[in-house]
């Protein structure tokens, strides 16, 4: 399994902190910066708690708006790929490349399983914490590895 999400905290002030994230897939490696704040990470993990103990069926996380009128936008949504605990992940990111958002953006699934996605979704508070350089990673595994398999 090549596919994974690492986030990693590399600026804050006192109402927002900017995370870089990178989402990967076996045919898309896609990183960017986007600013965030507590309660968007809030949401996040309360939407993944609800989604990981079956509450819903699929679940949306947006941060920020598409378009481009702010800053970079990105979205996460989780669908319950089966009924074995395969989870597939559709990654909307707009790149922050010097190109408008509307033009410069890309869309792609990235796997993972349930039990994978409990690990990451227990490690997301650790985002608020007043220190930077701070990761939380879904699918580790692929990440320790990572300079060798891609």
């Amino acid at each position: 399994m090549t596919d994974y999400i690492s986030m990693e905290k590399i600026w804050q002030d006192v109402f927002c902190y900017q995370v870089k994230i990178t989402c990967a897939s076996s045919c898309v490696v896609a990183t960017n910066e986007f600013y965030t704040s507590d309660d968007s990470i809030d949401d996040l993990f309360n939407g993944l708690n609800n989604f990981i103990i079956g509450k819903t069926k699929e679940f949306l996380w947006e941060n920020g708006e598409k378009g481009d009128h702010s800053t970079a936008c990105i979205t996460l949504k989780f669908i319950h790929k089966d009924k074995l605990g395969h989870i597939l992940i559709e990654v909307y990111m707009e790149l922050d490349d010097g190109g408008s958002y509307s033009s410069h953006n890309c869309c792609f699934y990235l796997n993972t399983e349930l039990g994978l996605l409990e690990e990451f979704c227990k490690k997301l508070p650790t985002l608020k914490l007043e220190l930077l350089g701070i990761e939380v990673v879904l699918n580790e595994n692929v990440i320790c590895g990572r300079d060798h398999d891609l």
